[in-house]
């Protein structure tokens, strides 16, 4: 603890007094603490998940955090002009530790390059790459805000910008990384990732659509002989989805007329849904189809996340914002000749996940996860005992909802609830701990305040998890002090 508390002053204190003589006006800096119990030997699923791996799973702990950002307008440069370019420079990193102060995190770390709506980002940073509410809905069926940033090289728009000659009629925006998910897996893989968004701007009607598509290439197991494709070609095969042997599927199979899959492990999704602004109040409907290989695009999928997202644009109104959602993914592609388990894969035995936590939606279960209810054992990727493909991902087939809101109780207090039941269905190969095919039922709860007063927050949240899996009451106490 004494080493933390040295750790934390230091970097503080070279962070402002770096930051507060180059660049005074826009430094932040926030520092906060919380404190957590459970009537399990791990925390209910609302009070840890969604918050980009800042979070505990031990039944009694306490987390410290602090957060420093920065950014400058690069004014001096000029580019293909006279004018002053809108070129920007910004930074920042979070840090935080748990179980019992023996976890040191760095959550964030990142430099930005920011050109009108053109970006380049370095560094962990919290991405989400839709428009669903952190806090409110479920999580997306792509990156959600669950696990923890994964380092990498991101470049793109984030907000729709016009296409030129359109008079804004069509707007566009996406983006293009390259990560690294690290040796915390099976294997040492990297990450590629892209979206593309296109708007149609009819005034307070917007209808959008758009594709998200993750892949988990190149990867490397030493131990085990294995050295997947990292080429400048392996890399085209991935980004325009080709088929090819990255080096899983065996010669003499591919001689012998096996034809190979796509590189690596690929998934995405495709997105559609519509924007109304109101005077009053603003709409976002919302459909996520997921999409593990080619047969997934077919009306015949219907796996999705639905969703309405109400905000009301009146501050002295009781209901701030409110979410519905539904979601189905049971179907898992099986209309095709090969049925798929979402977020698992046979190669990249790890799946959708990253340092523990599922990268999506928090309603998948890896095997991490499960242990603390289920008769199951996480894997030890760096160790030699085998692990088969297909098996990290234990909980994949859900239908279920999700309600929240966002309240504003009185002055300087708001409130929060959530509701998530879900029936759970399991992977098929684990479907027999989750009721044989009949499902078993599971509610998610949240309920929490939170309090202004000047430069402090303070809040609190009770959560329960009741149903046939398990039952847990948990809660947390933090405050958050807006330095500067």
């Amino acid at each position: 603890m004494k080493k933390l508390g040295i750790f934390l002053s230091i970097t503080f204190l070279c962070i402002s007094a770096y930051a507060q003589s180059r660049f005074p006006d826009s430094l932040r800096v926030q520092v906060g603490a919380q404190a957590q119990a459970a009537s399990e030997s791990f925390q209910p699923l609302w009070t840890k998940a969604n918050r980009f791996g800042m979070a505990s799973d031990r039944q009694f702990d306490q987390i410290t955090w602090i957060e420093a950002t920065n950014a400058h307008h690069l004014g001096g440069i000029r580019i293909f002009s006279d004018s002053v370019s809108p070129l920007t420079l910004d930074y920042g990193a979070t840090a935080f530790n748990s179980e019992h102060y023996s976890r040191l995190v760095l959550q964030q770390a990142y430099a930005q390059l920011r050109y009108k709506n053109w970006f380049i980002r370095a560094g962990r940073h919290r991405d989400l790459w839709d428009d669903l509410d952190p806090q409110l809905s479920m999580g997306s069926l792509g990156t959600s805000g669950n696990a923890l940033p994964i380092p990498k090289i991101t470049i793109g728009i984030d907000d729709y910008v016009n296409i030129p000659y359109t008079k804004g009629v069509l707007q566009f925006k996406g983006m293009m990384g390259h990560g690294w998910l690290g040796s915390n897996r099976f294997m040492n893989s990297w990450l590629h990732e892209k979206s593309f968004y296109g708007r149609v701007n009819l005034g307070k009607w917007k209808p959008y659509g758009g594709i998200q598509h993750y892949a988990e290439w190149g990867g490397q197991r030493p131990s085990e002989n294995i050295y997947l494709d990292r080429s400048f070609r392996g890399f085209l095969d991935v980004l325009f989805v080709r088929e090819s042997n990255d080096g899983s599927l065996p010669i003499e199979l591919e001689e012998g007329g096996t034809r190979p899959n796509r590189a690596g492990t690929q998934r995405g999704l495709a997105e559609l849904g519509v924007y109304y602004d109101h005077d009053a109040y603003s709409l976002h409907f919302y459909n996520q189809t997921p999409i593990e290989s080619g047969t997934g695009i077919d009306i015949r999928n219907i796996d999705r996340l639905l969703g309405v997202h109400f905000r009301n644009k009146k501050q002295d109104q009781v209901l701030q914002d409110l979410v519905v959602e539904f979601i189905h993914t049971k179907q898992m592609e099986s209309f095709g000749k090969e049925m798929q388990s979402y977020y698992n894969n046979g190669a990249m035995k790890t799946g959708w996940e990253y340092e523990q936590l599922v990268v999506g939606n928090p309603l998948y279960t890896n095997r991490e996860q499960a242990a603390n209810y289920l008769p199951i054992e996480p894997f030890d990727w760096r160790g030699t005992a085998p692990i088969p493909g297909n098996h990290n991902i234990v909980n994949n087939r859900l239908i279920g909802g999700n309600i929240a809101g966002m309240f504003r109780v009185a002055n300087a207090w708001t409130a929060l609830a959530k509701v998530t039941p879900v029936m759970n269905y399991g992977a098929r190969n684990y479907a027999q701990y989750y009721g044989n095919e009949d499902g078993l039922f599971q509610c998610y709860s949240l309920v929490g305040v939170s309090h202004n007063r000047g430069s402090w927050q303070f809040n609190a949240n009770l959560a329960a998890d009741f149903g046939k899996l398990y039952q847990n009451v948990g809660g947390t106490i933090g405050v958050k002090y807006q330095v500067r």
